[in-house]
């Protein structure tokens, strides 16, 4: 496996999924509380942490072969990872801010990326 396959595979490995989500989770409350320093460490190092050692000792062809792996190579490319960053800033700012519905709209914009192409054509 190429160093770009194990980059991308690395993003949908379930040890990724799961720090991104309860790390950003965590930065929220973070924000919430006006903390910025720890906000902001939370939201980005744990995921770094992670992908390098996913990249590094993962077996990642099994993430791959999945249908969830051929998905995301099908559907992946820079404007949705992009989008999906965008939606987390939305939801990270309307966290510092208090502002539910810009919560919401963050959260909407980050599934929106991940099931988009559960509703375009092939």
């Amino acid at each position: 496996m190429t160093i770009q396959e194990k980059n991308l595979y690395q993003q949908i490995h379930p040890l990724r999924l799961a720090t991104d989500w309860l790390t950003g989770l965590g930065a929220c409350w973070l924000f919430w509380q006006r903390d910025i320093w720890w906000g902001v460490t939370l939201s980005f190092l744990p995921s770094l942490v992670v992908s390098l050692l996913l990249i590094r000792f993962a077996d990642l062809e099994k993430v791959k072969n999945s249908r969830f792996g051929a998905y995301f190579q099908r559907t992946y490319n820079r404007t949705v990872d992009l989008t999906r960053f965008a939606g987390f800033v939305l939801l990270a700012a309307s966290s510092w801010w208090q502002e539910p519905a810009g919560m919401a709209a963050g959260l909407l914009v980050i599934a929106g990326t991940w099931t988009y192409g559960l509703f375009v054509p092939r």
